[in-house]
């Protein structure tokens, strides 16, 4: 087995004084983020691991990346991850990346973080192969989820196919003048689902009119602010899809305070089947949340202990679920 490498043997390769070296290793806290970050990329450059070289020992802990903390998502993801290491050793370390970026400039920016993990789940960032390789150098097994990786286990829905679903099921309902409320910024998950929706108005004859599509914020009020747009507008639709149950729970309290019957006056639908939507008897698209966590769960704890948990799951590259209809009572 190779040595490690002593602090003094790596300031003589990259160049960089032992005691900032020692600094960035040991308490990056304690360095401004400029010299970090060089120091960082070229300990990188050499192949060295300060994971590797850091962690002695298990830290019994279970990351978690998130982009919106406030959405109904975030909150149930959180939820259902701890319920499941409640029955384990581990336990679970939020991490609010504020925005959807590549998941390797967050971490890059604070290597701390890295020494507090055992394995990370990737929830909704954007990971690339410099991340996978950023994340394997650093001994951090991954599971991503809402997101995907060549080589990297994920695990996401069918957008387009549930979304496809639930179009022909307003149809059958008798709608035909259908509105598709989706969020910004725009990005693949709601793309395909608005993807999904439109190619079954379109095959069906009753094409989705460019004001039948709303975008808006990625929450309630979002939700509320996108249902009074179109309702005021003329020839207002009959239905509404929007892209997830938090903005459906917006339009739905826009139509209660307009004294609109739901669904005798207009229909809506959501996405997700949060405890939102059973609260509102919201007919939606269940995207197993639950599932997706379970699997997540123990596929990474199976990684990190391979003698103690058996995977519960076929596993393979990737799991695609297709979201599947939950009827209620906000439809005909």
């Amino acid at each position: 087995m190779e040595k490690r490498k002593t602090v003094r043997q790596l300031s003589k390769e990259i160049g960089t004084s032992a005691s900032t070296i020692s600094r960035v290793i040991n308490h990056p806290e304690l360095v401004n983020q400029k010299t970090r970050e060089r120091v960082l990329n070229k300990l990188e450059d050499i192949g060295f691991s300060i994971a590797e070289n850091r962690r002695k020992k298990a830290n019994m802990i279970i990351g978690l990346t998130i982009s919106n903390p406030r959405s109904v998502f975030a909150s149930t993801l959180i939820g259902c991850i701890s319920d499941l290491l409640s029955d384990t050793n581990y336990q679970l370390l939020v991490f609010d990346i504020k925005k959807r970026q590549y998941i390797q400039s967050y971490f890059a920016k604070h290597p701390e973080y890295l020494m507090k993990i055992d394995g990370l789940i990737i929830s909704t960032a954007l990971v690339d192969e410099k991340a996978k390789e950023f994340f394997d150098m650093n001994q951090i097994p991954l599971v991503l989820l809402q997101t995907r990786c060549e080589g990297e286990f994920s695990i996401h829905n069918n957008n387009f196919l549930g979304c496809n679903d639930a179009a022909l099921y307003m149809l059958s309902r008798g709608y035909k003048k259908i509105a598709f409320v989706s969020w910004l910024p725009f990005d693949e998950h709601i793309r395909d689902r608005y993807m999904g929706f439109k190619s079954a108005l379109d095959r069906k004859g009753y094409p989705l009119s460019d004001k039948y599509h709303k975008n808006c914020e990625l929450s309630s009020d979002g939700g509320y602010q996108a249902t009074k747009e179109l309702m005021e507008q003329t020839n207002p639709p009959e239905a509404i899809f929007f892209g997830c149950d938090d903005m459906a729970a917006g339009g739905y309290r826009y139509l209660m305070e307009h004294n609109y019957s739901i669904p005798n006056d207009i229909g809506i639908m959501g996405f997700d089947n949060m405890p939102i939507a059973s609260l509102l008897a919201l007919t939606t698209l269940d995207q197993s949340i639950e599932l997706k966590c379970q699997i997540a769960v123990n596929h990474l704890l199976n990684r990190l202990n391979p003698t103690k948990h058996e995977f519960l799951f076929d596993m393979k590259d990737e799991v695609s679920i297709t979201p599947k209809i939950v009827i209620r009572k906000t439809l005909k």
